[in-house]
């Protein structure tokens, strides 16, 4: 199944009725299960149709700079939520329906990939990246690195040398 993003068609044609109920009713409701197609109808249900919503580009453009110009700071979601002009809990359903995952998680992402940066471009010891990131202590960067990358950034600097 493609991930789901900003920019994706998410026509799957016959993949679609191959998918598990749960799947399939999350990313075209109104083709559930419950609903019966007619024949006339067969050749548009099998096409799902794209989905809509989310944030508009610019939005979403100036909430991931905030984030990129912000990441060593704390991120609150009523910030980000501003921002973008909406309220939190209708912030954070765009947000995910645009980038696929939550705003929490893509921060962690983000912070995470400036990470690797820094363990790849300098000699900082892990303490400092790990503040320069974002996270409260080199155990908190340890444990989401190895979450996502299944090694220590130690190990992981080690193997780039």
């Amino acid at each position: 199944m493609r991930p789901l993003g900003e920019n994706h068609d998410y026509s799957l044609g016959g993949e679609f009725w191959r998918l598990p109920n749960a799947s399939r009713n999350k990313l075209c409701p109104r083709f559930s299960e419950s609903k019966r197609v007619k024949s006339a109808d067969v050749g548009f249900a099998r096409l799902c149709p794209v989905l809509r919503g989310g944030l508009p580009p610019g939005v979403l453009r100036r909430v991931r700079e905030y984030i990129e110009a912000h990441l060593e700071n704390k991120v609150s979601l009523q910030v980000l939520a501003g921002i973008a002009g909406l309220s939190m809990s209708h912030f954070a359903k765009a947000f995910k329906q645009s980038e696929g995952v939550a705003p929490h998680d893509y921060l962690v992402r983000r912070r995470l990939q400036r990470a690797l940066e820094l363990l790849a471009e300098t000699d900082l010891p892990l303490s400092a990246i790990a503040y320069t990131t974002g996270f409260a202590d080199h155990s908190h960067l340890t444990r989401q690195f190895r979450h996502h990358f299944g090694v220590t950034p130690s190990r992981y600097r080690w193997l780039l040398r």
